[in-house]
């Protein structure tokens, strides 16, 4: 019997479910509001803390309450479409393998649906603070400077929005009918080149929609700036010359800025005469090089979201060397980005953990792993690795890791008596197993980058990230022997029995099969990580609902945190990808070659080199910036090169070094974010530690920890099969 569906979703159904569930969703959230419901759990969605609670706050105005409400009301529309993925996968896996009818509409509709809800969701994100910044100086700066700094900088932001709308109008248009619309420039309605065949022209309008709703949100926040500018001087808090210093240069660039913009619009190819256009044409790459990361570095401490200092950049630097037409690489830069059917598995995975967060699973992993090993020798220390290794493959980004497990596992180390140091340090070690324990986020952006299959990544990942959390796991039980006062056991009356223990792990199988399925679907190939991340949401909503949790506010809280998380790494993605295609295209890949192989370095030397640059780089940069920033540039170089083996030890075959270098990446990002002094989780840890817990202190604490990673990334440069072994093994 055939039993074959030939459904195709139409285009109007597509459209109408988009634009009318979440109305529905809101009417039921709100409704269960009304009625007393609250959000479970306790998760600050990877953002560490704010050490600024007692700051002021700009009140604003009626105009920045209205901006607000427009944000708050589109980010909440966007954020429900994450509902609809889940089911969708489900639905495509379902009738592919039970029905043999396999679907291109339920992939194509996705990636669209969360490339829409990218865009949409910037203005969202900037108004909930969720964007990240270098704020390393900025957050020790007196209130008077950092209100001053932010006048300043909003100029590079309010350049890369107003031309990410100007020419995010013109891609939209191109896409358009002319006959039948009076604003297209097309000749016919874009569509797919499946057999869906949507048409694009709705996709491609919110490049231009999500860039007004930033420019509005960003026109709300300078209105603020300016209010804590004023609050901060009657007050004299900070050095008034310095402040307006800044405040007057920001005018100076804002008024140049406007100079440009009347100068882009009156003129096509001719331009005024004090017109910057055009006039770094003739510098050399090594003067460009220079030029553009030297202002990075310079912007990115001054305490501008990294988002919008790579963008903003490269806008200007898009202006400068080449002229006003070229600013249309813009969006097609970003719309092939937030099109990527790879990337559309973050929102997914971020999804996931959320869900899991709010089912109250976290605390139960932890409360299941500790007393099952409290009892040995820095027992709670090595349930904390135990638990933030299995959380590793829950969540698969680090910030909510190492923040989710500071909440939970530090408390009750501390009320124990453990140093502080090992308490600390084996947190933020394990939060960051993250980056290596399949499904990590950052290991799917690689792959889309460097055009390596995530499945790959993510078996090469797999040993060496046991090893490390084995190998944290032991200098915890040593540090425990050696001296029982500074990890102490858990006390004999505080244990449980076997019995005890076995009902405790029941407890766990739900999650863990769970993990173990979604993981098994793509090491098997019988679904893509993106369908395994659609599998594995829908999989934790019925966990959740076994757990008595499946709420309408906790759904709304996961896709709240889910929309903050997944805008502020795609807007990273969509900002770097400007600025270092921009940089790739003047011929920096090829300047950096030649740089490096000029220094006459051999292979292991040249690898020497790139994590060093990398490790240097974790210091100031995101995990996103970094990837964005270095890979594009560091993977073509690593390619060609041989591999032989150091010490008579065995090689790297040609058709594994890009896996074997894109594994060795994700250890060193596991240093970078431990490195002091300004290690991206050492500042989340430090967001949730007691106030008696000196940065000093976190800083020691990671050392011991940062040994261990150096090793382990020594055991795979050494070592190449702990790495190839198991992707050979599947894929080969």
């Amino acid at each position: 019997m055939d039993l074959q569906i030939d459904f195709v979703l139409p285009h109007w159904l597509y459209w109408s479910v988009l634009l009318l569930l979440p109305l529905l969703v809101m009417l039921l959230v709100d409704r269960s509001f009304r009625r007393g419901g609250t959000v479970s759990g306790s998760t600050t969605g990877g953002m560490p803390a704010d050490e600024q609670d007692d700051a002021y706050r700009p009140p604003g105005n009626m105009l920045t309450r209205i901006i607000d409400t427009i944000s708050g009301f589109m980010g909440r529309y966007v954020a429900y479409w994450s509902l609809i993925a889940p089911l969708v996968y489900c639905y495509e896996v379902f009738v592919r393998y039970a029905l043999n009818s396999p679907t291109n509409w339920a992939h194509e509709s996705m990636f669209l649906m969360f490339g829409m809800q990218y865009l949409i969701a910037g203005a969202f994100a900037l108004r909930e603070g969720g964007h990240v910044r270098v704020d390393i100086l900025y957050v020790r700066a007196k209130p008077l400077t950092r209100a001053a700094l932010d006048i300043m900088t909003s100029v590079f932001f309010f350049i890369f929005t107003l031309a990410l709308i100007t020419t995010g109008w013109t891609f939209f248009s191109q896409s358009v009918n002319q006959e039948i619309f009076f604003f297209g420039q097309g000749y016919a309605n874009e569509t797919s080149f499946t057999e869906w065949s949507v048409q694009y022209y709705p996709v491609k309008f919110t490049l231009v929609l999500g860039g007004v709703l930033l420019l509005l949100q960003g026109v709300a926040q300078l209105i603020k700036d300016i209010q804590a500018f004023g609050h901060a001087r009657q007050h004299n808090e900070g050095s008034i010359a310095f402040a307006w210093l800044l405040v007057l240069l920001g005018v100076a660039l804002g008024l140049y800025a406007l100079h440009e913009i009347v100068n882009v619009v009156v003129n096509d190819y001719e331009r005024f005469p004090l017109s910057i256009e055009n006039s770094l044409t003739n510098v050399g790459i090594g003067t460009l090089t220079a030029l553009m990361f030297g202002t990075l570095m310079l912007v990115l401490v001054a305490g501008l979201p990294l988002a919008f200092v790579t963008g903003g950049l490269g806008v200007v630097f898009l202006y400068l060397v080449g002229d006003q037409f070229m600013l249309n690489l813009m969006p097609s830069r970003i719309f092939p980005m937030m099109t990527n059917y790879q990337l559309s598995a973050i929102p997914l995975f971020i999804f996931m953990a959320a869900v899991l967060e709010k089912a109250g699973l976290i605390e139960e992993l932890f409360d299941t792993v500790y007393k099952w090993m409290g009892g040995l020798k820095a027992g709670l220390a090595i349930a904390t690795v135990v638990a933030s290794t299995l959380l590793a493959a829950m969540v698969g980004v680090i910030g909510a890791a190492v923040v989710t497990m500071g909440l939970i596992a530090l408390p009750a180390m501390l009320k124990r008596h453990y140093d502080p140091e090992i308490a600390i340090g084996s947190i933020m070690a394990g939060g960051t197993l993250g980056i290596l324990i399949p499904p990590s986020i950052l290991a799917i952006i690689y792959g889309v980058v460097a055009q390596q299959s995530v499945g790959e990544l993510y078996l090469g990942s797999l040993i060496p990230g046991l090893l490390l959390a084995g190998m944290y796991g032991l200098y915890c039980w040593l540090r425990g022997a050696l001296n029982p006062k500074a990890a102490p056991p858990l006390p004999v009356e505080d244990r449980v029995d076997i019995k005890e223990k076995l009902r405790l792990l029941r407890k766990m199988l739900a999650p863990i099969i769970l993990v173990i399925v979604v993981l098994g679907v793509i090491f098997t190939g019988l679904a893509t990580p993106v369908e395994a991340a659609g599998i594995g949401t829908f999989g934790a909503l019925i966990v959740s609902a076994m757990h008595g949790r499946l709420t309408w506010p906790n759904l709304h809280a996961a896709c709240m945190t889910t929309l903050v998380a997944t805008a502020m790494v795609m807007w990273i993605i969509f900002g770097a990808t400007i600025f270092v295609g921009f940089y790739i295209l003047q011929g920096g890949q090829e300047f950096v070659q030649e740089l490096i192989s000029g220094a006459g370095l051999g292979p292991y030397g040249v690898l020497m080199v790139m994590m060093v640059l990398l490790i240097a780089l974790g210091m100031f940069l995101d995990w996103v910036g970094i990837l964005l920033l270095a890979v594009p540039i560091f993977v073509p170089l690593i390619q060609p090169l041989s591999f032989d083996g150091l010490f008579g030890l065995p090689g790297v075959d040609a058709a594994n070094v890009s896996l074997w270098f894109g594994v060795i990446y994700l250890v060193n990002m596991q240093m970078s974010f431990l490195s002091p002094p300004f290690g991206y989780a050492l500042f989340y840890i430090k967001g949730v530690c007691p106030p008696h817990i000196t940065m000093a202190q976190i800083f020691k604490s990671s050392l011991p920890f940062l040994g261990i990673q150096a090793l382990g990334l020594l055991l795979v440069i050494l070592f190449p099969a702990l790495i190839t072994y198991l992707p050979n093994l599947v894929y080969r």
